[in-house]
């Protein structure tokens, strides 16, 4: 009987671990990344994070061993068109929170490193100019509404390396 107890602790446990992770006064959660199509040279990267501290905090960089480089965009419109505009800081504002999510700001998650399908997760270090950092892992979801940078026709083979930035 204490056995069954403690599996059902510990997998309650790995629930709240996948819905909500924290480092210090940061707490990351709902963490996901859209499904492409296999071949796809770019994907995006969505979290909710929550900043429980009293001064804000700056995120400066990301990086992904199951990417070949991670930027920070933000999709705006502008002239009736979306744009993407690199982020070369974003504030997560104290006792505040930012969502990364469609047609916002986002993680743009470039040249994957093996096809990724609905279920695979994905662990992305974010980084801090405090010089913290925190590693949260994204499930990959499929057809999550919002744009997919994956089949973006034209801008799929787009290297966004080459942008102003």
């Amino acid at each position: 009987m204490k056995s069954i107890k403690r599996l059902t602790v510990v997998m309650v446990l790995g629930m709240l671990a996948a819905v909500a992770q924290a480092a210090g006064p940061l707490v990351a959660e709902n963490a996901w990344v859209r499904e492409a199509p296999p071949g796809a040279a770019a994907l995006a990267g969505y979290v909710t994070l929550k900043n429980d501290g009293d001064r804000p905090l700056v995120l400066v960089a990301a990086d992904s061993p199951a990417f070949g480089s991670v930027m920070l965009h933000r999709t705006v419109m502008q002239d009736g068109m979306a744009k993407m505009l690199h982020q070369a800081t974003i504030e997560i504002p104290a006792h505040g929170s930012v969502t990364f999510e469609p047609n916002d700001y986002h993680l743009m998650l470039m040249k994957p490193k093996q096809p990724l399908k609905a279920g695979d997760r994905v662990e992305i270090n974010l980084q801090f100019k405090d010089g913290e950092s925190m590693t949260v892992t994204h499930e990959v979801r499929a057809g999550a509404g919002g744009m997919n940078h994956g089949a973006m026709g034209g801008m799929a083979g787009m290297d966004h390396g080459q942008m102003k930035h």
